[in-house]
């Protein structure tokens, strides 16, 4: 293989399968909302290639934390020693 082909001009990103990073960064996001997530969706906003996933991604990772913080909060409010 020609490494020149390999190392872009510039150090700029070159994604081969963009959509399989989406679905990562989306996994990482409902696993991990509230601190993965954001760091994922931070780090795609700043490549212009993956700005728009990056939008979901932060989007998708604020949302459900926000549902887990909910339900967990009115989880412990019921019985919070209970199992």
């Amino acid at each position: 293989m020609d490494e020149q082909k390999l190392i872009p001009p510039g150090n700029k990103l070159v994604v081969f399968s963009k959509k399989k990073w989406i679905w990562l960064g989306v996994l990482i996001a409902v696993f991990n909302p509230v601190f993965a997530g954001l760091i994922v969706g931070a780090v795609y906003l700043s490549e212009p290639e993956l700005r728009r996933a990056g939008k979901v991604i932060s989007a998708i990772a604020i949302l459900w934390g926000a549902v887990l913080f909910y339900l967990v909060k009115q989880n412990m409010s019921i019985n919070p020693f209970g199992l």
